[in-house]
C-alpha cells in the first residue's frame, strides 16, 4: 500500500486492484516499446539516427509488428487462451477501442510474424509504410484516449509515474532507450 500512496493514490485497494496497479509498469514498458519499434522502422535508424543494415531492419519490422498486436490486444481486452493478459477495462471500466487499421492488418501481420505459409506467396499484403504510420496512429491516438479516461482513478498517477520513468536515465546513469520517445 505504500508505494500506491507514494504515487499519489492512497485509498484502500483490493487484492485485485494491488495485482492491477503492479502490471502498469509492464503496460507502460510495452508502450513504450511499441512508439520506439515504430519510430526505428519509419525512420529506419536507431535511436542516434544510424540507419540499420539488413537484417536488423527486419528484426525491428517485426517487433514492431508484435507491438501492434499486444495494444490491439490491450485495448480490446483480448486476455488471451490463459484468461492471464492484461486488458484496458481493468484499468478503466468499459474501455474498448474497435481498431479497424489493426484489424486490416491483423491477418498480414500474423502471417508474416506466426507461420511459415504458402499464403505468403498467394495472398501476400506487403505491410508498407503507409500502414505502419496507419499504426502507429490509431494506436497513439487510442493510448491517449486512454490516457484521457484514466484521469481521477485510482491508476492514473502511477501510469503518469511510469511514463516518466521510462524517459529517464537508468539506475547506472546511462541514458534511456525511451528518452526521445513521444510516450505521452
Amino acid at each position: 500500500m505504500a508505494k500506491q500512496a507514494e504515487h499519489g493514490y492512497t485509498g484502500a485497494m483490493t487484492a485485485l486492484e494491488q495485482q492491477r496497479f503492479r502490471a502498469i509498469v509492464h503496460v507502460v514498458h510495452e508502450y513504450a516499446n511499441f512508439v520506439s519499434s515504430a519510430e526505428m522502422v519509419l525512420t529506419g535508424c536507431d535511436i542516434d539516427g544510424v540507419p540499420f543494415n539488413p537484417p536488423i531492419n527486419t528484426h525491428v519490422s517485426h517487433a514492431f509488428y508484435l507491438n501492434c498486436r499486444k495494444l490491439a490486444e490491450l485495448f480490446q481486452n483480448k486476455l488471451g487462451s490463459d484468461k492471464d493478459g492484461i486488458g484496458a477495462e481493468h484499468y478503466v471500466a468499459g474501455f474498448y477501442a474497435a481498431l479497424p487499421v489493426s484489424a486490416n492488418w491483423r491477418v498480414p501481420m500474423n502471417k508474416q510474424l506466426a507461420h511459415v505459409t504458402y499464403a505468403r506467396d498467394t495472398i501476400a499484403q506487403e505491410i508498407g509504410r503507409s500502414a505502419c504510420e496507419a499504426l502507429l496512429k490509431e494506436l497513439k491516438d487510442t493510448w491517449r484516449g486512454f490516457q484521457d479516461r484514466l484521469v481521477g482513478g485510482p491508476f492514473e498517477a502511477e501510469f503518469k509515474n511510469q511514463v516518466r520513468k521510462r524517459k529517464e536515465p537508468y539506475p547506472d546513469g546511462l541514458p534511456s532507450e525511451f528518452r526521445f520517445c513521444d510516450l505521452d
